[in-house]
């Protein structure tokens, strides 16, 4: 009975690694016309499409009215200058465990595409071509690095800000739940999380 336990356990902890080793694949894509945002986000993992949202979303406008009426009705935890100096203080003492969890985020993350075609238009075309010109020698050194590419059009006629930003990374889970959970055995992090939660 004890060697199943076992077996189960050890089935189950290497399930959970092999999830956090294998990358998510993170999708934006986003477009800008006429101050509309149409777009949408999409997490996958194995080619299986785990999350998917339109931007923007019609969920977002009913549960705008319900968070204002929960608000409304919650009781507002205070926050005067000492409590805001002390989670300041707690969070100076816990920063160095918080910079394991960071620099493990940045070592997850790698960059599949970046793609950003930008069409922009301000009130004087001295102003537009100044600015595309600025806009056009920083993008030839950014478009060195590979799996990004920026483009900008001026547009001289009217004021205008439209485009189109897709995005896609990957990210694997491992590094930075190892540092989480180390960072959460740290007596300066729990004081900090229970401060702020309280």
């Amino acid at each position: 009975m004890i060697n199943i336990l076992i077996i189960i356990i050890l089935v189950i902890i290497l399930l959970l690694v092999s999830i956090m080793m294998i990358p998510f694949h993170i999708i934006l894509n986003l477009g800008n016309k006429d101050m509309e945002f149409k777009g949408y986000f999409k997490v996958k993992w194995m080619g299986i499409r785990i999350i998917r949202r339109e931007i923007p979303s019609k969920k977002e406008k009913k549960e705008e009215k319900k968070e204002e009426k929960k608000e409304e009705k919650k009781e507002k935890v205070e926050w005067n200058l000492d409590r805001v100096l002390r989670v300041f203080k707690l969070f100076l003492e816990a920063l160095p465990y918080f910079e394991r969890v960071f620099y493990a985020f940045l070592r997850s993350f790698s960059l599949e595409r970046f793609q950003l075609d930008l069409k922009l238009g301000l009130d004087s075309p001295v102003d537009t071509a100044q600015l595309a010109g600025f806009f056009w020698s920083t993008a030839s050194i950014v478009n060195l690095i590979p799996k990004v590419s920026i483009y900008m059009r001026p547009e001289f006629m009217k004021t205008t800000l439209e485009g189109r930003i897709e995005l896609e990374l990957k990210l694997k889970l491992f590094w930075i739940v190892v540092e989480s959970l180390r960072a959460i055995t740290k007596k300066p992090v729990r004081n900090f999380i229970s401060e702020v939660r309280a």
